[in-house]
């Protein structure tokens, strides 16, 4: 019996142990596992969660997502349904019409609406962007919801990962998705819900030593294989790359199909957005040399190109209308600089992309004169508002923290001098509100791949420090949880293992005014 105690008190320790390294990760950009917008859905293998908000880190921006009970980033009252003199505007996408990289202010889908309706025309723009769909995808939502919707123009955002998904029955994380036959007409078929994540595969550990694995194998000149979305950019590329390019035009076809059987009949038009190497030659060269792009591929074997031509080409054969946004956004970027966040940080556009585009969009638009209602007076995109009114949040929880402690410190000891207590405790608050803030700040301004190594060497630091101030009471530490271990008092272990970490902690704190703010805001 006296066995099994000590067994499981072993396992206890052991537990205890994982369950603060799994706790301690989450709180490290970079290996916890991200929120997500998605829940199943049998029509297109997934869709946004009707009513969620989550907020995002993407570089060194936080992006916060609301979608409305429409399932849609979009405006509350944008659904099903539309004012009988509205013109309204489809518009079918990935993560670049959800705007995955931008808070709507400075999205181009919210960008266009406001200026429409600055310039009086009575336009209502409806985002259905989802991230991660292909093209199928997209047009299989179309042809499940477009009449309720009642669509008077639409524009689809194809990107050039479409490719290859839509050759793809799943994706590689074992979810289905629609799959449009060789030719004819798409015949849909019920996807079956993909099996819950276990605790493993949704675990920061796990994330934190597959990264490890990672980085062990590019040091000893380990190659990644290409990712199978790159073969698309090859000039020679696979044998099945002909079927990709036939599903994608069946799917094409069938959009277009779908809005001539519509009563409203609405115009088509496809606009390929093209990625930062087919705009910007740094970034070219960058994703050719880069190991989990092409991996130093000789320039001659691959063009950026060549997804944006297929798209245009499939539309052409298909007499669906087509928009070339590349000259106009690399012209965009000689002028004013990067349109897409820089290198492995992100592919999507940037605020100052997603502006460059609703700008030539609106005017690309404009000139075909049949896509919109006539403009009635001269309009313009709207700007942000200000938020600089009023005081910073963190200014009023200092304040009601200092209150709340001052007093209670000067409660506790009540023959210390008031004014001294006071300013003592604002002293050590104001110390912890720079280290959560300025370090929040300087999180932002260091480049995300290097964020998880730097705030865990941080961490690695700080508990030596910790350590090193213990001295000899370590040896006591460790012989209290022997002790309590091999007398197999199993169920006591949680416990002690909190006294003592928090004991040694506010030990140190005590004895190190340098280190003493920094376990304060760790409380």
């Amino acid at each position: 019996m006296r066995a099994l105690n000590v067994l499981l008190a072993f396992v206890v320790s052991l537990v205890i142990g994982l369950a603060v390294l799994e706790l301690g990760l989450r709180f490290i950009p970079g290996f916890a596992p991200p929120p997500t917008l998605n829940t199943f859905d049998k029509d297109t293998g997934w869709a946004k969660v009707p009513g969620k908000s989550i907020t995002r880190r993407v570089g060194t921006e936080r992006i916060h997502f609301d979608i409305n009970e429409h399932g849609l980033r979009d405006d509350e009252d944008v659904g099903p349904g539309k004012d009988a003199d509205a013109f309204r505007v489809l518009m079918l996408g990935d993560s670049f019409v959800l705007g995955y990289t931008v808070n709507r202010t400075d999205l181009f889908v919210d960008q266009l609406e406001g200026w429409w309706k600055s310039e009086g025309r009575r336009v209502d723009v409806v985002n259905t962007g989802t991230e991660g769909w292909s093209t199928d995808q997209e047009v299989s939502w179309f042809l499940e919801n477009a009449r309720a919707y009642e669509p008077n123009l639409v524009l689809l955002f194809p990107y050039e990962n479409d490719i290859y998904w839509n050759g793809q029955a799943s994706y590689a994380n074992g979810i289905a998705k629609p799959l449009f036959p060789l030719e004819g007409l798409y015949e849909k078929r019920e996807l079956q819900e993909p099996r819950k994540k276990g605790v493993l595969e949704s675990s920061a550990t796990v994330s934190f030593l597959k990264r490890m694995v990672g980085w062990l194998g590019a040091l000893a000149g380990k190659v990644p294989p290409m990712n199978p979305e790159f073969r698309v950019l090859l000039n020679d590329p696979p044998s099945d790359y002909a079927d990709w390019c036939k599903r994608t035009g069946c799917a094409l076809a069938n959009l277009r199909d779908a809005c001539a059987a519509l009563p409203q009949k609405p115009k088509l038009y496809v606009c390929p957005i093209p990625s930062k190497s087919a705009i910007d030659p740094q970034e070219r060269e960058f994703f050719r040399k880069w190991n989990l792009g092409l991996n130093g591929l000789d320039d001659n074997k691959w063009s950026p190109d060549r997804p944006v031509e297929l798209f245009l080409q499939l539309a052409a054969k298909l007499a669906i209308p087509t928009l070339d946004p590349r000259a106009a956004l690399a012209d965009a970027t000689k002028r004013n600089g990067k349109l897409y966040y820089e290198e492995d940080v992100e592919w999507h556009f940037n605020a100052a992309g997603n502006l460059a585009f609703a700008q030539w969009l609106h005017d690309e638009l404009d000139r075909r004169e049949e896509a919109l209602p006539a403009a009635r007076n001269q309009g313009q995109i709207a700007t942000q508002a200000s938020s600089s009114a009023g005081l910073p949040t963190f200014v009023y929880v200092f304040a009601a923290l200092w209150t709340l402690l001052g007093t209670a410190f000067c409660v506790t000891y009540p023959k210390e001098p008031k004014l001294r207590s006071v300013l003592s405790v604002g002293g050590m608050l104001a110390v912890v509100f720079t280290i959560v803030l300025g370090g929040g700040h300087l999180t932002r301004l260091i480049p995300h791949q290097y964020m998880p190594w730097i705030t865990g060497g941080f961490v690695v630091i700080v508990l030596g420090f910790v350590a090193y101030k213990l001295g000899r009471r370590l040896a006591t530490v460790a012989e209290l949880l022997r002790s309590f271990t091999l007398r197999g008092h199993w169920y006591l272990m949680p416990l002690i293992v909190v006294l003592l970490t928090i004991g040694s902690l506010l030990v140190v704190a005590a004895s190190s005014p340098l280190i003493a703010p920094f376990i304060y805001t760790l409380f």
